[in-house]
């Protein structure tokens, strides 16, 4: 007998107590009752029993019902109760397919019972993962929480989440195929239901058994299982439970070739899960319904069961796909390039499944005969719908492709992001540390009279040029930092350029004199323009600093100022060690990158982080820098910048 591959659905949508069941209305009634006339923590109390008794019935009731005891719980200062308010939430949102809500609130009431020391609620939640980890089909990582969950119930002595747990694990082991585990976690479950005297979930137990069966081609021991777990659910009442198991019942039928029996509890399932809106156990109680009518051949009938099946299965698979995707952005545990072969390969396995049968069906049909134009114009129809379906999927799958270019682009601008911080931590560590430290024993030296006044004055040049170093250093950071916030902002002014380079030589006397370097300034006294004065000292500062870190002893720097239409260039030329090519073309590049800096001729240190403040800011004034260099040669450094030079000025600029 030819063996199908079984369709698997959620077995978490299982997780009413099968007592509340028996009484539930009568129960559900009295709750009501009490609530409207209860108050704080009797309130409370009532609301989760009601969320938790609803929310595989009537889940908008379910969830005002939470919502309000998640705010109660707040107010009452009680992180166990709001554990479980957000627990419910969670699974609600997780049947409403709203997969990364369930997330978020899943997420919440770990750590709400984590920090109540509640086991029972951790074990409740570590299901909740495992259960969305199963929708993005890591069955694994599911498998692992869900034993995790077992394990703490089992201290916890929670008799329900132990069975739920074992269940839970065997399902997903039949997803990986590993069919002794899933039997051996299953008659577990029963165990543990017998030797508690409980009913919890046994029908789903014998659920995954009859799956087992039916995978390994034990079509007769899968029947009676299946029979034996419906009338189970029957007996209990779920709904959603028995339009699960009547599916596979009534394949099972098929597959042995009860045509009649097949046809009346497929009807059934039809009709349960239309009353229910159970849209993935439609689906597949009208495909099996069509290969029945198939069998029996009645080409009508099944030609319109296989219709609805594709619609009902083609919205569901959109919007698993969507929903999926949207989990994965949000769990931090996905990896994006397997998620995308796994959605490739469900989307490629659904649509080689789809046309298998529809071939299927095209053979049935051709060999049945009848009326040669009929049959040509439903081989026309069915091949517009193939055409049909396969455009769509290529749509889809060039939406899903372009999805995953985003989320690939995100994530290395993220990457590109924390490198530049580590890089500017590590700046701020290495520049700072070393010349705070040096400061900091030269105080205590002096501070335990280990130091002389002459030593200490010694001492005093050193320390200055340490200072000078760390306020450069800070004073680079802080100014870029401003520079990346949102709403900074260019106030222009009327500012004297040459003032502004003078009171710059001057804060960097000390370096020039050490060096011995001549600076030749060919600027206008009165050089007055309209630019940002706070930008342009850093600018200034920093280039400025540079001429002189890369000058040898002696050298001469030479600044000049042109004005041509509009347009003013303030250059800054060395007879210093000059740059490559390469070196160049790093520092102008577009890129946000902060470039390792060169020791300067007289071991000078630096942090890289001047020239990315100077190409930032120069950006920010609308201005553009330009570098000639040659190494051993020199370089000449120039800021373009397009201001307003007072007319005044104009002839001495240009002379």
């Amino acid at each position: 007998m030819k063996k199908l591959r079984l369709f698997c659905v959620p077995l978490f949508s299982f997780f009413l107590l099968v007592s509340a069941a028996l009484a539930q209305n009568a129960s559900i009634d009295s709750l009501k009752n009490s609530l409207s006339i209860s108050e704080g923590k009797d309130r409370l109390d009532i609301l989760i029993e009601l969320a938790f008794s609803l929310r595989e019935i009537s889940q908008g009731e379910a969830l005002a019902y939470a919502l309000e005891a998640e705010k109660l719980a707040q107010e009452l200062d009680n992180p166990s109760a709001e554990s479980q308010a957000t627990e419910h939430i969670s699974w609600i949102y997780y049947r409403q397919g709203l997969w990364q809500k369930a997330f978020d609130f899943a997420k919440e009431s770990y750590q709400l019972a984590r920090e109540a020391n509640d086991l029972k609620q951790v074990a409740r939640v570590l299901n909740n993962m495992g259960a969305l980890y199963y929708e993005q089909q890591n069955y694994l990582m599911a498998i692992d929480h869900f034993k995790d969950a077992f394990e703490i119930s089992q201290k916890a002595k929670d008799v329900y989440t132990q069975i739920r747990s074992l269940n839970n694990v065997a399902f997903n082991f039949t997803l990986l195929e590993n069919y002794d585990s899933a039997l051996f976690y299953a008659k577990n479950a029963i165990r543990v239901n017998e030797e508690n005297g409980s009913p919890y979930l046994t029908s789903f137990s014998n659920r995954v058994i009859g799956d087992v069966y039916f995978q390994k081609g034990k079509l007769d021991s899968a029947q009676l299982i299946y029979e034996k777990s419906l009338a189970m659910a029957r007996q209990q009442g779920l709904s959603t439970f028995m339009a699960s198991v009547l599916h596979r019942l009534g394949n099972t039928y098929l597959q042995l070739g009860k045509l009649n029996q097949a046809e009346e509890i497929l009807e059934e399932g039809i009709t349960i899960s239309s009353q229910n809106n159970f849209r993935d156990e439609l689906a597949k109680s009208h495909k099996y319904m069509a290969q029945v009518m198939a069998e029996k051949g009645q080409v009508n009938r099944a030609f319109e069961h296989l219709n609805i099946y594709s619609k009902i299965n083609d919205s569901l698979v959109d919007k698993s796909n969507r929903d999926r995707i949207a989990l994965m952005q949000g769990m931090f545990q996905q990896n994006l390039e397997k998620s995308e072969l796994e959605l490739l390969k469900a989307q490629n396995e659904n649509q080689a499944n789809r046309l298998a049968f529809i071939n299927r069906v095209v053979w049935i049909i051709s060999i049945c005969g009848g009326l040669i134009i009929a049959l040509l114009v439903w081989l026309f129809n069915l091949k517009r719908n193939v055409d049909k379906y396969n455009r769509e999927l290529i749509i889809q799958q060039n939406k899903i492709e372009e999805q995953n270019r985003h989320l690939e682009q995100s994530a290395k601008q993220l990457e590109e992001i924390n490198q530049t911080k580590n890089k500017l931590f590590s700046i701020l560590g290495h520049d700072l540390r070393g010349p705070v430290g040096q400061l900091k024993t030269i105080i205590d030296m002096t501070v335990n009279n280990q130091l002389s006044q002459s030593e200490f004055e010694e001492l005093l040049p050193t320390m200055k040029r340490d200072l000078d170093s760390v306020h450069f250093t800070l004073s680079n950071t802080l100014r870029w930092s401003t520079a990346q916030m949102e709403g900074f902002t260019v106030n222009p002014t009327k500012v004297n350029l040459r003032t502004i380079v003078d009171a710059t030589l001057s804060l960097l006397d000390a370096q020039l004199k050490a060096k011995q370097i001549e600076i030749l300034v060919e600027m206008p006294e009165h050089l007055e323009v309209c630019l940002d004065k706070d930008l342009m000292e850093v600018i200034v500062r920093n280039i400025l600093n540079n001429a002189i870190k890369y000058s040898e002893k002696g050298n001469k720097i030479l600044v000049t100022v042109t004005e041509n239409q509009g347009v003013l260039e303030w250059c800054v030329k060395d007879e210093g060690i000059g740059m490559s090519e390469g070196q160049i073309q790093k520092i102008l590049s577009d890129e946000y990158s902060i470039t390792n800096s060169r020791l300067g001729t007289n071991n000078e240190k630096g942090s890289g982080l001047g020239l990315q403040v100077c190409k930032e800011f120069i950006r920010l004034i609308n201005g553009e820098l330009s570098i000639e260099s040659e190494p051993n040669k020199g370089s000449k450094v120039c800021v373009n910048i397009p201001v307003e030079v007072l007319e005044s000025n104009r002839e001495l600029v240009n002379s």
